[in-house]
């Protein structure tokens, strides 16, 4: 049923999409309908991998090798934040996109959280209809009989203009401006042992930001490394209490396993945005509350 459900959405896969869950983005691909359009001119397929060594082991042909950490940076500050503007431009432009790109994203390694990041970022530089993720990645094609290479392909500068979807991103002010407000639902995507507890790996102060729902990374997630079908996620988001008409804001503890609960969210045609400080930021500013299991 999932294949099915992907095959019936990919004839409008580059299609623009909606907001506020009347008209669903069209995300996700199948190895198939990759391999039969491997070859198409403005194709471009990013293997996304932590170690350059695991993009040069084996990729799907002609996939070019994308490190995360070109599109986010940690720094003393907080840890994996957006690049500039212009860096993401250059990365992009030196990885041979454009404007009319049509652009696949593979992760490795059963790193979904990868791929949704930089899905994310290209949503934010207003790629978002124009980019698909490669349902289970790099071990999905394999799986499917598809070939792999070692051989790294030949190809072009680009040349890419952002045409910034501002909103996709949202920052501290924002967030403290609309966390109570009801129209906003604040989706927390750490486990939830993470948004109950007291205390949290990376946190300064443990628990969740007030309000907040909990729509774990696993819930979105099959044991596959791809996303769950759409009856399931649609019900995962009811069960959280949002409706269609909810703005939801992402987050985690850096702004990174978030990123998927951003997709399926774009999948089911809500507006979403992505807190990209997440609550390694919040739980540092001791001024403002947080939630925990029993205590508010």
């Amino acid at each position: 049923m999932r294949r099915i459900l992907i095959s019936c959405l990919l004839a409008a896969l580059f299609v623009g999409g909606g907001t506020a869950a009347e008209s669903p983005q069209r995300v996700l691909v199948a190895p198939a309908w990759l391999a039969e359009h491997l070859r198409d001119s403005s194709l471009v397929v990013l293997h996304i991998a932590g170690l350059r060594e695991d993009y040069a082991r084996e990729h799907i042909p002609g996939a070019r090798f994308l490190w995360p950490s070109w599109m986010a940076v940690s720094t003393p500050e907080r840890s994996f934040e957006m690049m500039p503007l212009d860096t993401l431009r250059a990365v992009l432009e030196r990885l041979g996109v454009s404007n009319h790109s049509q652009i696949v994203l593979c992760h490795s390694l059963g790193d979904m959280a990868a791929a949704a990041r930089v899905y994310v970022t290209l949503d934010y530089l207003g790629m978002g209809d124009r980019t698909a993720i490669l349902d289970g990645g790099l071990e999905a094609w394999k799986a499917a009989g598809e070939p792999v290479t070692k051989e790294t392909p030949k190809y072009e500068a680009g040349a890419f203009v952002p045409k910034t979807r501002k909103d996709a991103i949202v920052d501290l002010e924002y967030v403290k401006s609309k966390y109570r407000d009801e129209g906003v639902r604040m989706v927390d995507g750490r486990s939830a042992q993470a948004f109950n507890a007291g205390s949290g790996v990376g946190a300064f102060r443990g628990g969740h930001i007030p309000g907040a729902v909990n729509i774990p990374f696993s819930a979105v997630a099959d044991s596959l490394n791809r996303y769950q079908p759409l009856d399931s996620l649609k019900t995962a988001f009811e069960k959280a209490g949002i409706t269609p008409a909810t703005q939801i804001v992402t987050y985690c503890s850096v702004g990174r396993t978030a990123c998927p609960v951003y997709v399926a969210a774009r999948m089911l045609g809500y507006d979403v945005r992505l807190y990209d400080g997440s609550f390694e930021e919040w739980s540092r500013q001791e001024d403002l509350p947080v939630e925990s299991a029993g205590k508010k």
